[in-house]
């Protein structure tokens, strides 16, 4: 009897058993291969450290002065905060060409 899905007739044990030798070979590759790697180091290029450095340095200063911020906007609202609109325009201006090259 042929088996409409399966037209070469294998039987589902058959392939079963072929799948389960190819897991435990999976398997004992994978404990060969985990072994090896608990064997390998790393080594940091000096860059890397100093990324590293500069990652902590952020981590460990504060975001936001929020003191700062506050007697800024206080200034602003007082009108005693010098803006001066065409050095912001200028900075605008060069910002925009930065970013164009």
């Amino acid at each position: 009897m042929t088996n409409p899905i399966n037209p070469l007739s294998r039987s589902v044990a058959g392939s079963v058993s072929i799948n389960t030798e190819k897991t435990q070979t999976n398997k004992a590759d994978s404990s060969t291969t985990s072994r090896s790697n608990a064997e390998d180091t790393v080594s940091l290029s000096q860059q890397s450290q100093q990324v590293s450095g500069l990652q902590q340095q952020l981590k460990d200063s504060p975001a936001i002065d929020q003191a700062k911020v506050d007697s800024i906007k206080q200034e602003i609202a007082n009108g005693n905060y010098p803006l001066d609109a065409e050095k912001i325009a200028v900075n605008l201006i060069n910002l925009e060409q930065s970013l164009l090259e």
